[in-house]
């Protein structure tokens, strides 16, 4: 089924301001300094949610698998529908919490194909996220209004805003997961696409140790570097707008991120602009990972990427990602980290991987304040030593990053890399 996606973009793409790196450091210092404040503290209890009632399943499970439908109270009178998926054989399992993207509701057969690989799965409904029409059993003060209604407020604070209700139930559901018995608490893991992809980051950093690993795919954090810079975020005003970005941006959160993290990113994504992923990554403090797919738009055509992808998931890599940090099976992914050089026109990157590499190359853009529609061509990139990959950049080129794939197929990228541009020439 084709992801929808989160929002539409209300007004054309620019590139980051020169000052918005300098910005977010203040942001984040500003929310280190302001905790006490948070909305969310009181809701961040980790005991399980009130279970309200079981819903009875409309077909047959698979075999070997036990389904189980639920609904559970989240504040108010907020009811969560949640699906919990689980091996029928007893034993302990690791466990996977499930995040829908935006427009989407519970990923209930994504929960199932996880529960068949041996995981206990809960994916949840994500009201504010969600499309309302499609969520028969979750209900709130979101069930009267239109898709994306209700996420762009924060007066007196975040919780105003429907993202916060999302936010708890992505967190209670989270709770629900490791109060299950056949649940190992110390193996859980997250995953989750687009709006789901940035709640995945945001759960990674509200729940610090109690996750291992987490997976994002397109989403991210830092709303201020999307697109929502010249839509939504320049509608409010600055101190709502600072409010938001406070309580509900997960680019705030991710210092707090403990578990091993991948994010999945597109170069020309239509929402999350590459340097919100990269400030993203920048925040993460721990272990961390990610893929940036090439002239794409909420997608990864790259090897282990949406191409084909395996039953249950968005990209075929979550597969081994998981299978690695979750249960200690098979080997890490490739690690590529970007070199200094004393040349602006070279690209250089080390890459750590425990299996042959089939494909190294250097990506490349010029400037140009249209994010969605810049060009990246590639180059190859030449093996100069061991585990050093190198490319010659053109003079025009005003960013670059390395691409590697190998024989699972997995593909991950190094850092978005700014092109140092040369000092102007002294005059005599």
């Amino acid at each position: 089924m084709r992801q929808q996606c989160p929002a539409p973009c209300d007004s054309p793409p620019s590139a980051p301001k020169p000052n918005m790196i300098g910005l977010i450091a203040l942001s984040l210092a500003t929310f280190a300094n302001a905790q006490s404040a948070d909305p969310l503290k009181p809701y961040l209890d980790g005991k399980p949610p009130q279970i309200l009632r079981e819903i009875p399943s409309p077909a047959a499970a698979p075999p070997g698998v036990t389904v189980r439908r639920v609904v559970f109270r989240s504040r108010d009178d907020s009811e969560i529908f949640a699906v919990i998926a689980r091996p029928s054989t007893a034993g302990k399992y690791p466990g996977m919490l499930v995040l829908h993207g935006g427009g989407g509701s519970a990923e209930i057969d994504k929960a199932i194909a996880w529960a068949g690989r041996g995981y206990v799965a809960v994916a949840p409904d994500l009201p504010g996220i969600a499309e309302p029409k499609k969520l028969a059993e979750t209900k709130g003060k979101w069930s009267a209004m239109k898709y994306g209604e209700g996420r762009w407020q924060a007066t007196p604070d975040g919780s105003a805003s429907v993202i916060f209700d999302a936010v708890l139930s992505a967190m209670k559901s989270l709770y629900l997961l490791r109060a299950q018995p056949e649940v190992d608490t110390a193996r859980i893991g997250v995953v989750g696409i687009s709006w789901g992809g940035y709640m995945t980051t945001m759960v990674a950093g509200l729940a610090g140790d109690q996750l291992r690993a987490a997976f994002a795919v397109y989403g991210c954090g830092f709303y201020e570097l999307t697109s929502q810079q010249n839509s939504t975020m320049a509608k409010m005003s600055a101190e709502e707008r600072e409010r938001w970005l406070h309580d509900l941006d997960a680019g705030r959160r991710a210092p707090g991120i403990k578990a091993a993290f991948f994010t999945a990113g597109a170069t020309n994504d239509f929402f999350y602009w590459p340097h919100a992923v990269q400030a993203t990554l920048d925040a993460i403090p721990g272990e961390k990972n990610h893929l940036f797919a090439p002239n794409a738009n909420h997608k990864a055509p790259l090897p282990g990427g949406t191409v084909s992808p395996a039953k249950g998931t968005w990209l075929s890599m979550e597969l081994p990602y998981f299978e690695y940090h979750l249960k200690g099976l098979g080997d890490p992914l490739p690690l590529v980290t970007v070199q200094p050089v004393t040349d602006r026109q070279l690209a250089r990157v080390r890459i750590t991987s425990p299996r042959p590499l089939t494909k190294v190359e250097i990506y490349w853009a010029k400037a140009n304040a249209d994010v969605i529609k810049r060009e990246w061509l590639a180059l190859p990139a030449d093996k100069t030593a061991e585990n050093i990959y190198e490319a010659r950049l053109p003079a025009e080129a005003a960013d670059w990053f390395a691409v590697a794939s190998d024989d699972r197929p997995v593909t991950v990228s190094s850092d978005l890399t700014q092109v140092p541009q040369p000092k102007p020439e002294r005059s005599n």
